[in-house]
């Protein structure tokens, strides 16, 4: 089984799904309602993204811009990053909170060398986390 985060934003995903490219690297793949068969019904979205996935090494992230009488902001949830090294998660947190609200700011913890929380600039909640030392 595979688990997939699929993000919906309010006409904003090619610059967000850009943002989290150059912050965590990886090839960004996308489509505009324009490019889709359902491009007539839609003129208003036809250069929104229909489909957009960011794919790094072993983990994607999927997103689409939501008309927006069906959008809704994210809440209830986080993505949650695990990084191999504590520098690594920093850059990662960094990165990710450039225009965005630090909710916990990067640091050690009793279950991690570096953790943190972050609300993007684009209103998506992640969690940086280091991976776990073996004992």
């Amino acid at each position: 089984m595979k688990v997939i985060s699929y993000l919906n934003f309010d006409g904003n995903c090619r610059p967000a799904m850009e943002f989290y490219q150059s912050v965590l690297g990886g090839e960004l793949i996308t489509m505009s309602y324009g490019e889709t068969p359902m491009a007539e019904e839609m003129p208003a979205m036809a250069d929104k993204m229909a489909h957009a996935c960011l794919v790094g090494d072993g983990w994607n992230i999927m997103a689409s811009d939501s008309p927006s009488e069906h959008f809704e902001a994210m809440k209830g949830m986080n993505i949650s990053i695990h990084a191999p090294t504590v520098e690594k998660a920093r850059a990662y947190f960094d990165g990710l909170a450039v225009g965005g609200t630090v909710i916990m700011p990067f640091e050690e913890t009793f279950w991690s060398k570096g953790f943190g929380l972050v609300t993007d600039k684009f209103g998506t909640p992640w969690m940086v986390n280091t991976d776990m030392e073996p004992a």
